[in-house]
């Protein structure tokens, strides 16, 4: 069966952290809206080229970065202004040979922030996300359009005529169980052979509910900021908390709740992977924890084939 690829969704990068991300994040989506940060991630990766790794085996996803703009109540970005970069920045890494190169849709988003979304808002944004695609695919290769939660499923079918990789947006304002029925009627009516992108994923329940070509997720970045490290266990993905500040986002169980037996086992564990994973760097340091969540989730999703559809199991 074929390899699911997960992305991680970063927006930030040092050089001498990329020596360790290097060896397990080799597929990595990065915004436009961050445009520093990925010019600094492709003069690194060039350097990296030929005597630390292979760029062959290195996938790249740009984002348009549409929401986090739309999100920080700047003005909209200009679908030229986006085409332009796209161009420019294939020809800045013209001497890289990734394996892949994608581009997702410069969308626009519907309503405004702090304010309901209406149906007449969604039909607009649609209407201008589509207008965008019809545009850049001229100029843009492999250029992934969106469907969005709340899209209507014609306009599923109008991406479709012109192609079969695009991206599927749950509403992150949405329960999971709301996500999870719509994915699944996203399943019952695409085209059998397309190839879905999940755009930031944050529950690993949605990602191994349908058979997702990849997805994206910041989860990694996101867990190690509010004091987590993700540790694998057998089969299993756990939230493990080392801080003693908790926050709303905080989720799991803390490091001082498992057994002495268990935690010499994680410590022992870690620190067979990188010896400055220490129990006190772990919990001072967050450049420390975001290592130890991409090493243990690029090892959780490294053997995940494309499963069935599980929904009905997931649900009920």
């Amino acid at each position: 069966m074929e390899k699911v690829k997960y992305y991680f969704s970063d927006s930030s990068f040092n050089a001498d952290d990329e020596l360790f991300y290097c060896k397990y994040a080799l597929n990595r989506l990065i915004s436009y809206h961050y445009k520093t940060s990925l010019y600094k991630y492709i003069d690194i990766y060039r350097k990296l080229h030929g005597e630390y790794l292979d760029l062959n085996n290195y996938n790249l996803l740009i984002d348009s970065g549409a929401y986090s703009i739309w999100n920080s109540g700047k003005p909209s970005i200009n679908v030229e202004d986006y085409k332009i970069f796209c161009l420019e920045l294939l020809i800045h890494i013209s001497d890289m040979p990734f394996n892949n190169i994608e581009f997702i849709n410069l969308d626009s988003i519907p309503g405004e922030r702090n304010r309901p979304v209406t149906e007449y808002d969604v039909k607009i944004a649609q209407e201008q996300s589509y207008e965008n695609y019809l545009l850049l695919k001229n100029y843009v290769p492999n250029l992934l359009p969106v469907f969005h939660q709340g899209d209507s499923f014609e306009y599923l079918h109008e991406i479709e005529k012109y192609t079969l990789r695009y991206c599927v947006s749950p509403a992150n304002d949405k329960s999971v169980s709301q996500r999870l029925l719509w994915i699944q009627d996203v399943f019952k009516v695409a085209n059998p052979n397309f190839k879905p992108h999940g755009l930031g994923f944050s529950n690993a329940t949605i990602a191994k509910a349908n058979p997702w070509h990849s997805f994206d997720a910041s989860t990694h970045a996101l867990r190690a900021g509010f004091g987590v490290i993700m540790y694998k266990i057998d089969d299993k993905l756990l939230d493990i908390v080392v801080s003693d500040v908790r926050t709303p986002e905080t989720t799991g169980t803390h490091f001082k709740n498992f057994t002495k037996l268990e935690q010499q086992k994680i410590l022992n564990d870690l620190q067979q992977v990188d010896d400055r994973f220490t129990y006190d760097n772990i919990v001072k340091e967050g450049k420390i924890r975001k290592m130890i969540n991409v090493y243990n989730v690029s090892r959780y999703y490294e053997s995940f084939s494309k499963p069935t559809n599980v929904i009905q199991e997931t649900l009920f």
